[in-house]
């Protein structure tokens, strides 16, 4: 056969098999990539709280600029640190508009994620990369008996341009061969959130030096040290986990005493077998407003709506796993 015949014989496979039609608008359709769901959300985010994590953790300079950044690799397997990391307090990781947004909007795309049952972050973090920074291929996490994992990204910046670059890209395995493919980019644009499947393999492209996420300070001093300048990408990232039993469920299966309730050790036990954000400190700030913490306690602190709350939320418009509970 000659290269011809191989040519031709390939695009008749090919075009036996329906046409992959790609929606230029990749905010307004959900994807599959390999059965796993990636979905993408403009402006999910506010334009306030997007202003507030900008200007509280990244727009700094001097000192303040290089406090709480740690060099971090994309796995095991990495030889060196892919990005600069920021690991998020309480208040942003389990009060932020994040882990709200998983809560809002992971019931509607992923079977394993119910409004009727507990959803909680494991790590919020923020990443800065620049042009310098790359990274690899990887997961985020891996789903158990206990929960199923999802990942959300959200971008803080002012403003991005497509030949900024800094896409974040899933690929069709995560081994990093070089028979692997780019399936989805997806660039990050501002308030931008991105929820996928966290076994999902993935990775940040790096952004061009030209980069400006943020528009120029009048009062930006060369001198000092600063994620202002040029060439830099940021991300808000939560990882979640999404509970495959109730509160209640909980409750009976950490309830050693079987008072119906659970004290702090009980509490922090869960909170640690779960890898609730904070674990044994996030429990004894829940135990501190009441010595016993029932389900409808758990309710409140995941966030699961009331069974009215849940009702409402959902009338004409029903997400997966809503009757679950």
């Amino acid at each position: 056969p000659t290269v011809t015949d191989a040519a031709t014989a390939r695009a008749r496979a090919i075009a036996a098999r329906p046409v992959d039609a790609h929606d230029p608008n990749v905010a307004g359709v959900a994807h599959a990539i390999e059965g796993r769901r990636v979905v993408v959300v403009d402006e999910a985010i506010s334009e306030s709280y997007r202003k507030h994590m900008a200007d509280t953790y990244i727009k700094l300079t001097g000192d303040r600029a290089q406090d709480g950044w740690s060099r971090e690799k994309a796995s095991d397997a990495s030889v060196e640190g892919n990005a600069m990391a920021k690991n998020l307090g309480p208040d942003e990781c389990e009060g932020g508009e994040g882990l709200g947004a998983v809560r809002a909007i992971a019931p509607y795309f992923f079977d394993q994620c119910s409004p009727a049952r507990p959803i909680w972050a494991t790590r919020c973090s923020v990443y800065a990369q620049n042009f310098a920074d790359v990274d690899e291929t990887h997961e985020d996490n891996h789903h158990d008996g206990d929960a199923f994992s999802v990942t959300a990204i959200w971008y803080p910046h002012e403003r991005w341009h497509p030949h900024w670059g800094g896409e974040t890209v899933f690929l069709s395995t995560s081994e990093g061969t070089a028979d692997a493919e780019l399936m989805l980019p997806v660039l990050p644009k501002p308030r931008r959130l991105l929820m996928f499947d966290s076994e999902q393999p993935h990775m940040a492209k790096p952004p061009a030096i030209i980069s400006e996420p943020f528009a120029p300070s009048f009062e930006f001093n060369p001198k000092l040290a600063s994620t202002r300048v040029a060439g830099n990408r940021f991300a808000v990232v939560t990882r979640s986990l999404c509970g495959r039993r109730t509160s209640a469920e909980m409750v009976a299966d950490f309830d050693k005493n079987g008072d119906g309730g659970l004290d702090r050790t009980e509490l922090s036990a869960m909170f640690e077998a779960l890898d609730v954000h904070g674990g044994v400190s996030a429990a004894r700030r829940l135990v501190q407003q009441k010595p016993k913490v029932h389900a409808s306690d758990l309710d409140r602190y995941f966030g699961v709506p009331s069974p009215a709350e849940l009702k409402a939320r959902l009338r004409g418009a029903a997400a997966p796993g809503a009757e679950a509970a």
